[in-house]
């Protein structure tokens, strides 16, 4: 129930005004979120497929802290059912090829043909968020959004 109410706050934000969504705090609620859903490995497989819009990236470094919602705008990412996936930026694919999922410390990860910046780091998942966690290794968190 909780995680519905969780969604659907999200999903009013997002259909009421654009500019107003803090993704930082997005990120910040999806680590409890996708605890709390404990997705097994074939569970998550069957959620995942569909196309999500990239949305944000942020990290933190010897620099400070660095975020952006326009780095990658326009890419989206698309997941099949039958393990396949193209990465598009701007109506231009860039990436394609193969994916599953695979144990890691925290979640799992996606094991992929070939090396994709965004694509980097822990899967949280936290519907209609996918996020790649990459900041444990000093990487940029990138996240996602299902169409």
């Amino acid at each position: 129930m909780k995680r519905c109410i969780i969604v659907l706050v999200a999903a009013v934000s997002l259909s009421c005004a654009r500019n107003t969504i803090n993704y930082s705090d997005i990120i910040s609620e999806m680590y409890s979120c996708h605890d709390t859903a404990q997705w097994t490995a074939p569970e998550l497989f069957d959620a995942l497929p569909g196309t999500y819009d990239w949305r944000y990236v942020q990290a933190w470094g010897w620099g400070g802290s660095y975020e952006s919602e326009s780095d990658y705008l326009g890419w989206t990412l698309t997941l099949n059912a039958d393990s396949t996936y193209s990465v598009d930026g701007a109506d231009t694919v860039v990436y394609e090829g193969n994916w599953s999922l695979e144990n890691s410390w925290y979640s799992f990860t996606l094991n992929l043909d070939t090396s994709v910046s965004t694509l980097w780091g822990q899967l949280v998942y936290c519907p209609p968020y996918l996020m790649f966690y990459n900041s444990p290794v000093d990487g940029p968190d990138h996240l996602y959004e299902k169409r």
